[in-house]
């Protein structure tokens, strides 16, 4: 009986690298890919601006808050990925505004004059965008109850994920 507990041994021990090696966990599924980096804080890009952040979203992709410095108001969101930040400026733009764009991060301000110190700090590209108009009857978007004035309203879509 002892010779044939070696060989089973090795033959289980055998089957379980190579179940490892292949990518299939349990049930034969491949292994879901890991989560990506977080978002980083809001604190260090409030910090650069000299003020504290009121988080207003807090969730793995995306971070974001507000804060002001005396009449100076500040809109902030840092992303898990570039790709993320990419495309929350894209659909950010089309309200207008002034942004100061770093690789996983985005300030919005009133003027590029607000974002300087930002600037100085973190680095970044000044970006802007023309403000959304209100062109009357001809206008084709939605009915806006106000206007649009210095920074733009942060506007996320989101899609619902669900979780294993």
């Amino acid at each position: 009986m002892r010779g044939l507990r070696a060989p089973r041994a090795l033959a289980l021990l055998a089957a379980l690298l190579c179940a490892g090696c292949s990518g299939a966990g349990a049930g034969g599924r491949a292994a879901s890919p890991p989560p990506g980096p977080a978002p980083e804080p809001l604190d260090r890009i409030a910090a650069a601006l000299g003020c504290s952040p009121e988080v207003t979203v807090d969730a793995q992709e995306v971070r974001e808050g507000a804060c002001a410095v005396g009449a100076e108001a500040f809109r902030l969101a840092t992303f898990s990925t570039a790709d993320g930040r990419a495309a929350w400026l894209t659909e950010s733009r089309q309200y207008g505004g002034t942004y100061l764009v770093g690789e996983r991060w985005i300030i919005t301000a009133p003027s590029a004059e607000a974002l300087t110190p930002a600037r100085d700090r973190l680095g970044g590209t000044l970006d802007s965008a023309p403000a959304h108009t209100h062109d009357g009857p001809t206008h084709d978007g939605p009915t806006h109850d106000a206007p649009t004035h210095g920074a733009h309203p942060l506007v996320i879509r989101t899609t619902p994920v669900s979780v294993p």
